[in-house]
């Protein structure tokens, strides 16, 4: 009897379980087998990988038995399609496919972000007489419902994003939709709020093209004002064939549920932003277009998590839910109490902005120190003086001399990190960087979100560097973030292959916010860092944790460096780069001598300490081709007379020079120059010293604006930071913004501030 049962229960597990074979034959466009092409899986929950290839015939065969869905890529077509294991018994599917990446990258190219653009509506009325022209093709949309019914008056858009225009039309009593369009350009067909539901391209050729699919409308009651939509749901609505019920879950730090509530949900890569109140369950549900990734925001709380729907199958029918703990950003909840008093305002940083670059150093030098005085001329009545100390590095890219290199990036893939194209680029980066390296170089790569995945382990570049990109490109942004476990992954994945005489870095990719105290982070970074273990932070986005990420970086020996914008990613990373394979010089160190005549009051643009007698040293770090820096020394003239001009201020650096393989010295020195005082204000206002100006502008500014805003007076404090840009912007005209970012980065900031405050007030107005 027992046996009988075993046999009964060994024959259920068999007939229970999950397996899902799957065959791929891929040919090139001549219908030509394609062998040796490598295939790679990647189950979505767990990050198991498997790696396979084609065989001479150009097929595959693929046998699951574990986890649930699986990312396949097939060569350089990431992210192919999704395996999906049935719950239970024996699934076996195959597919012929033509290997195109041309095609295949047209067709899932990145969009841009449409909230960049601004769009002109042409509202389209095309009828059956109406020609083409030499330059315009007629468009026919045929568009039916799944009953094979026509879909009968209903807004549909032809998007041109080469031209910024959006063709509106309606659909007939057939379902055709009638559009005259420019030849010789593509178009995203939108409808029903879905942006790029379609692709298709126009001849260049004038005529008439005709595109038929099925499309079943969305049945609800959406209000739209500008690009707000608020959704009316009723209680037993679902997910549809074209969107996916989602349910955002709201409850404070102790568990509570939230009621009335605000939920935002961001269309990322648009300007749709969806609005919804949560119930007295915290509950708050939406119905959101496919294929489509969205960000999750409150009213005080931004980049909560990411909501991704761009694998969700088209013609299918889910829901999904969101669980989030609100935990008010008192920034935004209360921006008056970051708006500084007179006495808080401190100068801005200004040492990455040069408007003339240094001279390069002497051929076959590596450092070159250039100083200038703001105003070389005193008199008795001079107070000050300020030294502008220029260091500039050698642009030689020579890589003979550059040191072995084990680097371990871990990169941060948590939901804030999906907006603003930030994922993208950090990819992008990523890529170009990986390119770059030797194949004698070692490298690993962790991302994380609440966890983090080692998602390639440290080893020698050689013959990965595909396979590197290949899972690269499979990252998706996504969870919340844990910066401790991540980095204390890469760290370990540095320790396996120490390189005694190499540069043996850790490369952090974050916005530094995560769960885990910042003692408790910057502690642990520092065990790793006496190991020899260097660590560089590359903060993203205007929202992100610049101490923690600058305690890091400062304790690890490398470089810190905030990118506000995405765009900016591929010149921050060329720089690391520069700085690890072609390294300039190491142990830079910098002393300046002064006087009883000329007394050291203040350096600006680097750390420094106090020497023993006269003197201030600082350090210069992460010394990489094309360096451009510039330190402003501030001193105090003390009783000034002629006698001062015999007194000169005197700079020393030393260093290692990696091409001459010793150290080297560099000594200058600085003089200030006597004239008898006219009564007359001295000014000398070079073009260097317009970054001066530029300075004085925003204090004054900054102390307007607080003493305003201490007296209530909004509109001035508000009107006061906008002027300073305006004038900051008109000193630099032919400046680009990037350029001119760090010199007001600070009064956009409070810009911000100002706007939130407004904000805040207007809905406490109207609530």
């Amino acid at each position: 009897m027992n046996k009988i049962l075993i046999f009964i229960c060994l024959l259920f597990s068999i007939q229970v379980q999950s397996q899902l074979t799957y065959q791929l034959k891929v040919v090139n466009d001549q219908q030509r087998a394609i062998s040796g092409l490598p295939v790679i899986l990647k189950e979505t929950a767990t990050k198991e990988k498997i790696k396979l290839q084609t065989n001479e015939s150009g097929n595959v065969t693929i046998e699951l038995t574990t986890g649930n869905r699986w990312s396949l890529s097939v060569g350089k077509i990431y992210n192919y399609k999704i395996l999906e294991l049935p719950k239970s018994g024996y699934r076996k599917s195959s597919e012929h496919i033509t290997y195109d990446l041309k095609r295949w990258e047209r067709e899932n190219r990145s969009m841009p972000d449409r909230s960049l653009i601004d769009f002109n509506v042409v509202k389209q009325k095309v009828y059956n007489s109406t020609k083409p022209s030499k330059t315009e093709s007629i468009v026919i949309l045929d568009i039916k419902k799944r009953n094979k019914k026509p879909l009968v008056d209903y807004q549909v858009d032809m998007t041109s994003l080469k031209s910024k225009t959006i063709y509106r039309g309606k659909t007939d009593s057939q379902g055709y939709a009638r559009f005259l369009l420019p030849i010789g350009d593509d178009y995203e067909i939108d409808i029903d709020g879905i942006e790029s539901f379609k692709y298709m391209e126009v001849y260049n050729q004038p005529g008439t093209q005709r595109y038929g699919f099925t499309y079943e409308p969305t049945n609800i009651t959406e209000t739209i004002v500008n690009d707000t939509i608020t959704q009316m749901l009723p209680d037993d609505i679902g997910g549809t064939s074209a969107r996916f019920l989602y349910t955002i879950h709201v409850k404070n730090k102790a568990g509570e549920l939230l009621g009335n509530e605000k939920v935002y949900i961001r269309m990322l890569k648009s300007k749709k932003i969806y609005v919804a109140t949560t119930n007295d369950e915290g509950e708050a549900s939406f119905l959101l277009p496919k294929e489509k990734k969205y960000l999750v925001d409150l009213d005080f709380q931004k980049d909560i998590n990411t909501i991704d729907l761009t694998q969700t199958l088209s013609g299918g029918i889910g829901a999904g839910n969101i669980y989030i703990t609100y935990e008010p950003n008192p920034k935004l909840q209360y921006p008056e109490q970051y708006i500084p008093t007179v006495e808080d305002l401190l100068i801005n940083e200004f040492n990455n902005f040069l408007i003339k670059q240094i001279p390069p150093p002497e051929k076959g030098k590596a450092l070159r120190m250039v100083l200038k005085w703001g105003n070389e001329l005193i008199n008795g009545k001079s107070k000050e003086a300020v030294l502008e100390i220029g260091f500039a590095a050698t642009n030689d890219e020579s890589n003979t001399y550059g040191p072995p290199i084990n680097v371990s990036f871990v990169m941060d893939k948590s939901g804030s990190m999906a907006g603003y194209e930030r994922i993208e680029e950090l990819k992008k980066s990523l890529i170009s960087f990986v390119g770059s390296l030797r194949p004698t170089d070692i490298a690993s790569l962790i991302i994380f979100d609440s966890e983090p995945e080692l998602l390639i382990e440290a080893g020698k570049l050689q013959s990965r560097k595909d396979e590197f990109i290949s899972l690269i490109n499979s990252v998706q942004a996504d969870g919340y973030t844990n910066i401790y476990k991540g980095m204390i992954m890469g760290y370990e994945e540095v320790l396996k292959n120490m390189q005694p005489k190499g540069t043996n870095r850790l490369v952090l990719l974050t916005d530094g916010y995560g769960e885990t105290e910042v003692k408790v982070i910057v502690d642990k970074s520092k065990e790793y860092n006496a190991k020899g273990v260097e660590l560089s932070a590359i903060g993203v986005g205007e929202d992100y944790n610049q101490p923690l990420l600058k305690l890091l970086a400062t304790h690890g020996g490398g470089l810190f460096q905030h990118v506000g914008s995405a765009n900016n990613l591929q010149e921050t990373f060329r720089r690391e780069l520069s700085g690890m394979l072609y390294p300039v010089a190491r142990d830079v160190q910098v002393e300046i001598l002064y006087n009883h005549k000329i007394v050291f009051n203040q350096l600006y643009g680097f750390p420094f300490e106090m020497g023993k007698t006269n003197s201030v040293k600082m350090k210069l770090e992460n010394v990489y081709p094309g360096l451009n820096k510039l330190a402003l020394v501030k001193f105090d003239l003390n009783k000034p007379d002629k006698t001062i001009e015999t007194m000169p201020v005197t700079i020393k650096m030393s260093y290692f020079d990696y091409r001459l393989n010793k150290n080297e010295t560099i000594e200058e020195k600085a003089y200030l120059k006597w004239q008898e005082s006219t009564g007359k204000l001295e000014l000398v206002l070079e073009q260097e010293q317009k970054k001066l100006y530029g300075i004085a502008i925003m204090n004054q500014s900054l102390k307007v604006m607080a003493d305003a805003f201490s007296k209530d007076d909004f509109e001035k404090a508000e009107n006061a930071v906008k002027r300073a840009i305006e004038q900051i912007e008109e000193l630099y005209p032919d400046a680009k913004q990037t350029d001119v970012e760090n010199l007001y980065r600070t009064l956009k900031e409070y810009a911000d501030i100002l706007k939130q405050y407004k904000l805040n007030k207007l809905k406490k107005i109207y609530n």
